[in-house]
């Protein structure tokens, strides 16, 4: 395990662990609970120019403004239109906030923490992918939020 996230849930249990889990295509993924502040509906998003195609914009949430990133486009999938009932995961990592584009948001689901591994080494370092769930039959592919929100604050800095 290489987050402290996965460790624990918020109850403080060094058993399991609790994660968002959400669709993206035919594969499910997870973030851990303790690093998702909400998940909204589709909002008005501001575009930012010269930004990668992976980050359509900005939203303002409350006054505070948020890069959002469209998973899809993220992981190497072709982009999907956004509707009203599309929803966005509002995730937190070191400090940071960011918008996630997901299709669906599925469930909250405990997991024991037996049950969550890394990925194969053979899969590499660069991977978003920071371990996997098996729950039942299905394996949840949980993020490492770091990797996937890699450049997002920076090109809104750097502007």
């Amino acid at each position: 395990m290489t987050t402290t996230a996965l460790s624990e849930t918020e109850a403080g249990s060094a058993t399991a662990t609790q994660l968002v889990v959400f669709r993206i295509e035919k594969s499910e993924y997870a973030l851990p609970v303790g690093n998702v502040g909400e998940i909204l509906r589709m909002v008005a998003i501001a575009p930012v120019p010269e930004a990668p195609s992976w980050l359509p914009g900005v939203i303002n949430l409350r006054g505070k403004v948020i890069p959002v990133i469209d998973l899809r486009v993220r992981l190497g999938l072709a982009s999907k239109p956004v509707g009203i009932n599309t929803p966005i995961i509002v995730a937190e990592h070191e400090g940071q906030m960011v918008g996630l584009i997901a299709d669906s948001v599925t469930e909250l689901l405990t997991v024991p923490l037996e049950s969550v591994e890394p990925p194969d080494a053979r899969v590499g370092t660069t991977n978003a992918v920071e371990a996997v769930a098996r729950a039942g039959e299905r394996l949840i592919l949980i993020f490492d939020l770091e990797r996937v929100c890699a450049g997002s604050q920076q090109l809104l800095a750097d502007r």
